[in-house]
């Protein structure tokens, strides 16, 4: 693994997220490919100028991603891209419409809520200039008051700026969005994978460190086909299931 990087201490965005983005585009570009070895957490601090416990958030990140891989003993490794499946439905619905659907009352409760610049991968998703910013929501979902789920949502600042403020307890951000500015998400593109939870995740979600989980990555678009919305929402595996049907 050549080291051809270095963190800007002026930038607004974090340490861990500079390193993340950098090891993401060196597996974009094909400078590190699936089974190279990712140089072990104190030597990658020590030659970036950081802390361990920053190497290995970024490190955690892209592992949660599926674009690394961690094997005990061995180290980090650069993961097999995952092939996908598509599959096609009549309609778009927010979590809150889904589990209405199948009779499910959804709450939920706000974690973060601001205004940042995004990660390198929403920016693209988005298709955001350099530099422009975002309303980041997190938010953990219940169903029937258990923990459902974990809600990473970005959304374009510049064209929702109420969202950065808005009280979104219990509330859908499709709903508001309507309401708000009379435009919502009309077709996106889902990305299932499994995965296991991260130990903050497995924490809000009450479950072990390491349980398995299903992951799902949303670019949502407006009826301009604008993109308006990226998430990543992990779910609890052990008590839901996800069933997708098929209608003619």
């Amino acid at each position: 693994m050549v080291i051809n990087f270095r963190v800007q201490p002026h930038s607004p965005i974090p340490y861990y997220r500079q390193i993340e983005d950098w090891i993401c585009e060196q597996i974009r570009t094909g400078d590190l490919r699936p089974g190279d070895a990712i140089e072990n957490e104190i030597a990658l601090a020590r030659a970036l100028g950081v802390s361990r416990i920053t190497v290995r958030q970024a490190l955690d990140h892209l592992a949660a991603r599926g674009l690394l891989v961690r094997k005990r003993g061995l180290g980090t490794f650069v993961a097999e891209p995952r092939r996908s499946f598509v599959l096609t439905r009549p309609h778009l619905r927010s979590l809150t419409e889904e589990m209405a659907a199948g009779g499910l009352r959804v709450t939920a409760r706000t974690l973060h809520q601001e205004v940042e610049v995004p990660p390198a991968e929403v920016q693209s998703q988005l298709h955001l200039p350099p530099e422009a910013k975002v309303v980041m929501i997190r938010r953990l979902r219940f169903a029937e008051g258990k923990p459902l789920c974990i809600e990473t949502c970005y959304h374009p600042f510049e064209l929702f700026p109420a969202l950065a403020w808005a009280d979104l307890t219990d509330c859908s951000i499709y709903e508001f969005l309507e309401q708000q500015y009379h435009r919502r998400p009309v077709s996106a593109r889902d990305t299932l994978v499994a995965d296991t939870a991260a130990p903050e995740t497995a924490r809000w979600l009450q479950i072990e460190p390491g349980a398995p989980v299903m992951r799902i990555q949303r670019v949502a678009y407006d009826g301009q086909q604008i993109p308006i919305e990226y998430s990543h929402t992990v779910f609890r595996a052990d008590q839901h299931q996800i069933v997708i049907e098929y209608q003619s």
